[in-house]
């Protein structure tokens, strides 16, 4: 480890940064996206600094495979925009560079520097002043590809080797900046295999209901990505104890309380590891979710009786506040009842619906008389007729 100073404006040294080698971090250059490393190479030849940051630094670390490489550089957007063919600006509060390569979009954002007196996202600094942006420590270290150091600035590489979640910014105001870390708190300790220190679990548990801030499709999407993770388990137990659960999925809650709930999400995290499942399709992710409260609330001996459209307005009110799509829906109800050997009908039938009303015989459909065809050998506009007159 390599430990590098400043002097502050007292002209005392005080410690930047820790710069860990290869043999320290184990990261292997080999086992990173080739187009990340491609993209850091263009800025870097371009004249710009480039790292690799945030959880593709922690995965690796700690030995998995990243889902995405996200890049941070002190180029500005519009000078990201340039360098690339297949880019595009995005975001409102804060300008990001998204990059299309391969079928996969890289995101680039520039080093950002905190602005307390306007709240100016696109307040633009460098990576010592970007890392207070993060929100835990074990999501703020920088990886480059150039010397292949990993660059510590808040003692995350201590942090993620000791396996704690330690939040960076102040406890104060962390969850109320963004509510979603509650989730993120939860999940990274799983993902880690750690523990949550004691003050910081007081202050989620304590936090938790301002989950109901957050909109669905964040919420939905956040959801999306738990379901495929590989201790899917874990996560929704993690998050039953720390209160975050009764917040985000309140009828999940509930039923985890009397149902094999985790019996349900186990048989789902095996089969995640026997590759047995497609987890780009939404309706493989929702399956585990509703199984259970088809099996306790709907019943399936009284399930003959209603059309799938009843059974999915259920779900959506059993599901809320997430949104998923109501095609990812229809399609995990008809899976898990084909599963069963039940199978809905899309309408009900007329004739049942009349019978249970008391009608004895079906009402007829009045058939529509057809309308008269018009004279061709009279004239349609009466003043063609005094014209021929």
């Amino acid at each position: 480890m390599i430990v590098r100073y400043y002097k502050n404006t007292r002209g005392k040294a005080v410690k930047l940064a820790e710069f860990y080698e290869k043999h320290e971090h184990h990261i292997r250059k080999e086992d990173i996206d080739h187009n990340a490393l491609y993209i850091c190479d263009i800025l870097r030849n371009a004249g710009y600094e480039a790292y690799i940051v945030g959880g593709a630094v922690r995965d690796l670390m700690t030995g998995r495979k990243p889902k995405d490489f996200d890049i941070v550089t002190d180029a500005f957007p519009r000078q990201i925009k340039k360098l690339f063919r297949n880019a595009r600006i995005i975001g409102k509060r804060f300008l990001l560079v998204h990059v299309l390569m391969g079928g996969t979009i890289y995101e680039i954002s520039t080093f950002r520097a905190p602005n307390t007196v306007t709240g100016d996202n696109n307040c633009f600094g460098t990576m010592k002043e970007d890392v207070w942006r993060r929100d835990f420590s074990i999501n703020a270290l920088y990886y480059s590809p150039k010397t292949e150091q990993v660059i510590d600035f808040v003692g995350g590489f201590r942090d993620l080797k000791r396996r704690i979640v330690r939040p960076i910014i102040p406890l104060n105001i962390i969850f109320q900046e963004d509510p979603v870390r509650l989730i993120r708190a939860a999940k990274f300790s799983v993902m880690i295999n750690g523990d949550i220190p004691l003050l910081l679990k007081l202050f989620i548990i304590f936090n938790a209901y301002r989950i109901v801030t957050v909109s669905s499709s964040r919420l939905t999407e956040e959801i999306f990505k738990i379901m495929k993770m590989e201790n899917t388990t874990g996560v929704f137990r993690k998050m039953a104890r720390l209160n975050i659960l009764r917040y985000i999925l309140p009828g999940v809650y509930e039923i985890q309380k009397k149902s094999l709930f985790y019996e349900t999400l186990e048989n789902f995290d095996r089969a995640k590891k026997d590759d047995k499942l497609d987890l780009s399709k939404s309706s493989t992710l929702l399956e585990p979710l509703i199984t259970d409260y088809l099996e306790a609330v709907v019943f399936y001996d009284d399930v003959a009786n209603q059309t799938i459209s009843e059974v999915m307005e259920s779900l959506k009110t059993f599901l809320r506040p997430i949104v998923p799509p109501n095609v990812a829906l229809v399609e995990a109800i008809r899976s898990v009842m084909s599963k069963n050997g039940f199978k809905l009908r899309y309408r009900r039938n007329t004739v049942d619906k009349q019978t249970q009303e008391g009608d004895d015989k079906p009402k007829r459909k009045r058939r529509r008389r057809p309308k008269k065809k018009a004279d061709s050998s009279q004239p349609v506009n009466p003043s063609d007729s005094q014209s021929q007159g």
